[in-house]
């Protein structure tokens, strides 16, 4: 096998393994601590907020009992905690739903459930620990006959006999839940927490766990409807030197604040504390991910020296890309005119940059102006030039080849795809893999950059597969696909039209004043599934006062798209939209992103409207010439 094979292969076990279920046991010889880590090791509940691959399972399963014995931690000595990771499956969970019962039956029976599964998880802890500690005292008969009452199990002799009679109490309860309607029967059930609480109490007897803290670490908390949501609430609240939960949630899946008790609520910081993955990583996530990414480049290749990521992943200054995107061809004549102005003009010019002499171009060409005559301004007011170079000069990046074929603006570097992750280290760990299997795929030398054009393209492709994937992800995936061609359209058609403009526009703000309840719905549905899938981002507005609160909030196309639509992948600057609007964006389309581009002052292009599709956006034609 060559080496730019077997750099794929190595590649594609280490680093395609966007989602950490795939990597089985690998996931610990990988695990990199992130910042906030040791928060979650304290007895408080907490909850660990974040989208689809912000790394939620990985830390979760790393701070389980196996991922902390497979990190090195010596079983033979006293833990000061113990987590037992259960990932909520839906198609066993949603099971406790339907007409078959009420509300408070249902609830009851997930409680039993949720019961069972608990001290199956213990009881799983206390098998594991015994093979690796033979001759320690281990939980007696008694203690498990009183567990069992509190199950309504039969009686074991032995852990071993008390973990079957658990694995067959579930089969015939899921088998029972699931006949209940034909059946008429209620089997019997558990009162909520006491088998745990009996559990976990025998086991803090024992010498060897009587100073450590028991954690239930439970992920993906979004699948629990809101009903079950308030079940495990009220056991969060009420836990205490027992246990503590660790949960994993996505934003906004955190549906139910209340408990059982409908006037008792989980609130932060009392009851459990919040740790926001994007805002713990904000600022350190380029550190954190190049740890990730050297752990997986130095298995991949083992054999030789290799490039930091950073150096692997160049980036370009804006002036070495305008340079790059041709803008040399488009201010020739410019530089041309000015050459022949007065020594002032000659000395500016000999000492600006390409790109500067373009956006003096551009500037000139939208107030009705020559090169010379706006020049004249600029060195009247240097100051005031350099401050809106400065502050403008990536924008104008978006317009040098506005409407030409091929690449009309890189996305390229470490830190850009950093940016472009969002602190979502799945879709970081996505952008490498693809960039260095394709640098590799090309004969590429692990110690050699990667290329400019591979890395936008691999950013442009990414967002792309992104896309496409939305549809399947959600009821309103479909929705939410045509909603993110709509407003990735308007955003691009806005950044390749800087001029004259406010640049960088790639957030909106929701319209409030609507009376349409039922449209209020729609719309604030839709804008929850876009932040729990990632297809948007929300930021808190300056009237924030409820998380659940949708129009109190700004939205931006998350950044991974930014490069498939040939936008801004900064987070920069907004314009307000209604429901109607969004509403529209999915049913009119053409027409309703004519509306939107044209109130925000940009002019239609008359052989293409607001001009032709980038090349990576010919897929979507259709979508877009429907009216």
């Amino acid at each position: 096998m060559d080496k730019s094979k077997k750099y794929r292969k190595a590649l594609a076990e280490l680093f395609s393994g966007y989602r950490a279920e795939w990597l089985d046991e690998k996931i610990f010889d990988l695990f990199t601590e992130p910042s906030y880590f040791p928060q979650l090791t304290t007895p408080h509940p907490c909850f660990l907020e974040g989208g689809r691959g912000t790394g939620k399972t990985t830390v979760l399963r790393c701070l389980s009992y196996r991922g902390q014995a497979a990190l090195g931690a010596d079983t033979s000595r006293r833990w000061p905690y113990i987590g037992m990771y259960y990932r909520v499956n839906t198609n066993r969970v949603r099971a406790f739903d339907g007409p078959e019962l009420n509300l408070s039956d249902w609830r009851r029976m997930f409680a039993h459930y949720i019961n069972v599964e608990f001290c199956e998880t213990v009881a799983g802890f206390l098998a594991w620990y015994s093979e690796r500690n033979p001759g320690t005292s281990g939980i007696s008969t008694s203690a498990l006959h009183r567990v069992a009452a509190t199950l309504n199990i039969s009686a074991p002799g032995t852990l071993d006999d008390f973990r079957k009679e658990l694995d067959l109490t579930k089969l015939r309860f899921e088998a029972a839940i699931n006949n209940i309607a034909a059946d008429g029967d209620s089997p019997m059930l558990s009162l909520q927490g006491a088998p745990v609480d009996a559990l976990l109490h025998e086991v803090k007897k024992l010498p060897e766990f009587s100073d450590s803290s028991f954690f239930f670490l439970i992920d993906e908390y979004e699948n629990f409807n809101a009903s079950q949501q308030r079940v495990i609430n009220t056991l969060i609240k009420h836990c205490g030197a027992l246990y503590s939960f660790k949960v994993g949630v996505r934003e906004l899946g955190f549906k139910e604040r209340s408990t059982l008790n409908e006037n008792e609520q989980l609130v932060h910081p009392a009851d459990y504390k919040l740790i926001n993955i994007a805002q713990e990583l904000e600022g350190r996530f380029p550190e954190f991910a190049a740890e990730v990414c050297r752990l997986r480049l130095q298995e991949v290749v083992a054999d030789r020296p290799t490039l930091g990521i950073n150096v692997l992943l160049p980036e370009l200054s804006p002036e070495d890309e305008a340079i790059k995107l041709g803008v040399e061809n488009v201010v020739a004549s410019a530089i041309a005119d000015l050459q022949n102005g007065d020594a002032d003009m000659k000395d500016w010019l000999a000492n600006a940059e390409m790109l500067e002499v373009f956006v003096l171009l551009s500037r000139a060409n939208a107030e009705g102006k020559t090169c010379a005559e706006k020049l004249q301004e600029v060195l009247g007011d240097p100051e005031r030039w350099r401050m809106h170079y400065e502050n403008h000069k990536y924008g104008y990046l978006f317009a040098i080849r506005r409407g030409k074929r091929g690449i009309r603006k890189y996305f390229a570097g470490w830190r850009i795809f950093c940016l472009l992750a969002a602190s979502n280290i799945r879709y970081l760990l996505e952008l490498v893999d693809q960039a260095l299997s394709r640098h590799f795929g090309e004969d590429g030398d692990p110690s050699k950059p990667v290329t400019y054009e591979i890395q936008t393209k691999v950013a442009q492709d990414t967002g792309k597969r992104n896309l496409r994937e939305l549809e399947g992800l959600s009821l309103n995936g479909a929705k939410l696909t045509r909603l993110l061609l709509a407003l990735g359209r308007i955003f691009q058609v806005m950044a390749e039209d800087p001029i004259g403009h406010t640049p960088e526009v790639n957030q909106f703000c929701l319209d409030v004043d609507v009376e349409d309840e039922d449209r209020r719905k729609r719309v604030d549905e839709l804008v929850k599934e876009g932040v729990m899938n990632l297809a948007l981002l929300r930021y808190p507005g300056s009237k924030l006062q409820q998380q659940t609160d949708t129009r109190q909030f700004d939205y931006a196309v998350h950044p991974i798209f930014a490069a498939f639509f040939g936008f801004s992948h900064r987070r920069k600057r907004k314009i307000p939209l209604s429901d109607q609007d969004l509403l529209s964006l999915i049913d009119r389309r053409k027409g309703a992103i004519g509306d939107i581009v044209t109130r925000q002052n940009r002019i239609v292009d008359a052989e293409h409207e607001y001009g032709e599709l980038p090349e990576q956006m010919k897929l979507f034609e259709g979508f877009y010439a429907a009216e």
